[in-house]
C-alpha cells in the first residue's frame, strides 16, 4: 500500500510559522503555549470521555451477563 504524505503546501498551513499580522508580532512564544495549553486541555477532556464510555460499556456488558 503506497503512503500518501501531505503536500508541501499543504503541511506548511500547519507547520509553519504563525500568521496573526503585525498587532501580534513578537507574540507567537505565548501563541503557542495557549495552542499547547488549549490541546492538554481538549485531549484531556477526550480522554475522560472515553474512559466512561469504556466504563459505562463494561457495566452493560456486565449487567447482561450476570
Amino acid at each position: 500500500m503506497k503512503l500518501r504524505l501531505a503536500t508541501p503546501a499543504f503541511a506548511s498551513r500547519f507547520h509553519g510559522p504563525l500568521r496573526f499580522g503585525r498587532a501580534w508580532r513578537g507574540h507567537e512564544l505565548a501563541l503557542r503555549l495557549v495552542q499547547l495549553a488549549v490541546l492538554v486541555v481538549v485531549g484531556a477532556i477526550g480522554a475522560k470521555l472515553m474512559a466512561d464510555g469504556v466504563a459505562f460499556l463494561i457495566g452493560s456488558v456486565a449487567g447482561l451477563v450476570s
